[in-house]
């Protein structure tokens, strides 16, 4: 602990009354809780305290001036400005106290130090200003906090302004909602999500346009959220939109609560999956397509097997009458998969199932009609018949010479308040006399039948000198068989 000592010069520096007023207070001077030094007029220190000489970091040399004890620092107003000269020599010339000002103070080593000062004039019995007492102290530790605190909020603003920006242009959907389900709070796009204007959605509740038969379970998993039962869950539900459209929406929602548990608001976070469910359903359909045709195409390739072995009298036939009907059902499916088994073109088909058959498809081939497209029900039965026609004109007809020809058309016959009907004729020239068998075979009794059952139609075979001609009249849009 230092010990306070008045400075001696040659000259005493102070009236004999002053010197033994400060012999007696040194004592108490040095039990200030803050840092305190007394000048003379003259400005020179002739007291300090401890905590003064902690401050400064050095004690002054005997009879230094307080200026230039400081005069290797900087002094500054809060603001920046310099001062042009200490505030001790200012209460001097001035007699005028300071009272709790703040200054910056730049050591040498370039530290700064925030001080609070209190400077008072002391004058004798008459009025005479004789020195000055300074109380000063750091305050640095405040303006650093000030500083810390200053710096949080502007960050929190930035946070804040990043939150609302995010909040505002998220590509989601994004609700804040009470209790009982009123909006508090949303975006722009879920405004743009459910059709309506953010004035409009501040006035819903949460299930107001839920569809009904989703309704029941997001609002039983939101009481709970709220009850404080489960934290959070997610749910995808069908939302009926201000225009009348039915959207699906998956939703994700979450709850605020305080330091107590209670709870505050929810969010909701919303997208809109429309998309999404319906290519989900549109998956289902084709996979139930898919499953429907693997069945007839089964069931078809049973008949053919059954029918095939009918008509055969050894395996060497029947494998040969097989595989040619099984490659006319394969080409025919190509022609419906080109267009996504939505419908085939007649021509199409048509120039499958004879192509295989032909060495000089332009010469020996005539295709006469408009464009006609078939559903794959009828694309499918039509091709079989006519790869019957055209295998029988291959073994015994028309195909079976070299200037034999074949003339296919057809025709679209319009009926008033009656479904269209297609007609299809076949027609074989050029190949050798034809005559009419004593009794049907495979051939004429699989085209009737197939004709009749599959298509709820009819096909005629007149075995004229000149070739077989078959003529085919049925529904341009049949309708199913029945099982």
């Amino acid at each position: 602990m230092l010990d306070l000592k008045l400075k001696q010069s040659p000259e005493p520096l102070l009236s004999g009354s002053l010197e033994s007023e400060l012999q007696a207070a040194g004592e108490i001077l040095e039990l200030l809780p803050i840092a305190t030094c007394i000048c003379d007029s003259a400005g020179r220190i002739v007291h300090y305290n401890r905590r003064a000489a902690e401050l400064w970091g050095r004690s002054p040399d005997p009879d230094q001036s307080h200026d230039d004890f400081t005069a290797h620092n900087r002094f500054f107003n809060i603001d920046g400005s310099e001062l042009p000269r200490s505030k001790v020599a200012e209460v001097l010339h001035t007699g005028q106290a300071v009272r709790d000002e703040e200054i910056l103070v730049e050591r040498p080593n370039g530290e700064r130090l925030f001080v609070l000062l209190s400077i008072d004039p002391i004058r004798d019995v008459r009025g005479k200003l004789i020195g000055v007492i300074n109380c000063f102290q750091d305050v640095s530790e405040r303006y650093r906090m000030l500083e810390a605190i200053s710096r949080s909020q502007h960050e929190l603003r930035e946070q804040q302004e990043r939150w609302n920006s995010t909040y505002e242009h998220a590509a989601i959907g994004i609700v804040e909602i009470d209790a009982e389900g009123r909006f508090l709070r949303v975006n722009e796009a879920i405004c743009s999500i459910v059709g309506g204007t953010r004035e409009e959605l501040l006035g819903w509740k949460l299930f107001g346009r839920t569809h009904p038969d989703d309704r029941d379970v997001d609002g039983e998993l939101y009481r709970k959220q709220v009850a404080g039962e489960i934290g959070f869950y997610s749910i995808e539900k069908r939302f009926n939109r201000k225009d009348g459209r039915t959207i699906w929406m998956g939703v994700r929602s979450s709850t605020v609560r305080d330091d107590d548990g209670k709870f505050l608001y929810g969010v909701r976070v919303v997208q809109d999956i429309t998309e999404r469910k319906e290519a989900e359903e549109r998956q289902k359909l084709l996979v139930d397509e898919l499953n429907h045709r693997v069945k007839n195409t089964l069931a078809t390739v049973q008949s053919l097997a059954t029918q095939t072995a009918r008509g055969t009298d050894s395996p060497e036939a029947f494998r040969q009458a097989f595989e040619g009907r099984l490659i006319a059902l394969s080409q025919a499916h190509d022609q419906l998969t080109l267009r996504h088994w939505r419908n085939a073109d007649l021509r199409d088909i048509v120039r499958g199932s004879t192509g295989p058959y032909l060495s000089r498809p332009e010469e020996q081939i005539r295709i006469e009609g408009d464009a006609i497209t078939l559903t794959p029900r009828v694309a499918l039965t039509l091709a079989l018949v006519l790869h019957e026609l055209t295998t029988n004109a291959s073994k015994y007809g028309a195909l079976s010479v070299p200037e034999g020809r074949i003339e296919i058309g057809w025709r679209v016959e319009a009926r008033p308040d009656k479904p269209p009907r297609l007609n299809i004729e076949w027609r074989e020239c050029a190949g050798p006399p034809v005559e009419a068998p004593a009794r049907p075979g495979f051939g004429s009794r699989f085209i009737q039948g197939s004709v009749a059952t599959e298509l709820q139609g009819a096909a005629r075979m007149e075995f004229e000198p000149q070739g077989l001609r078959c003529t085919i009249d049925i529904p341009l849009r049949p309708d199913k068989p029945k099982p």
